[in-house]
C-alpha cells in the first residue's frame, strides 16, 4: 500500500516537526472528495474517516518566527 500511496503522491512525515506520524499529501478543496473515495477504496478496505487538516494559504506559507 506505500507504493500506491507514493505512486499517488503522498509522503511520510516521521513526526520530528510535532505533526503525526503518518503519510500525507497536500490536495486542493475540489479533490477532496476524491481522494477520500481513493483511501477508503484502495488503501483502507473499509468505510472510515482519515485524519485530514484543512490548511489556507496564509497558514501554509505563513513565516515562522
Amino acid at each position: 500500500m506505500k507504493d500506491n500511496l507514493k505512486k499517488r503522491g503522498y509522503r511520510w512525515n516521521d513526526g520530528t516537526n510535532g505533526r503525526p506520524k503518518s503519510w500525507f499529501i497536500e490536495i486542493a478543496e475540489d479533490t477532496y472528495e476524491a481522494e477520500m473515495k481513493f483511501l477508503r477504496q484502495e488503501i483502507y478496505r473499509r468505510d472510515v474517516e482519515p485524519f485530514s487538516q484543512r490548511i489556507t494559504a496564509f497558514e501554509r506559507f505563513r513565516a515562522v518566527s
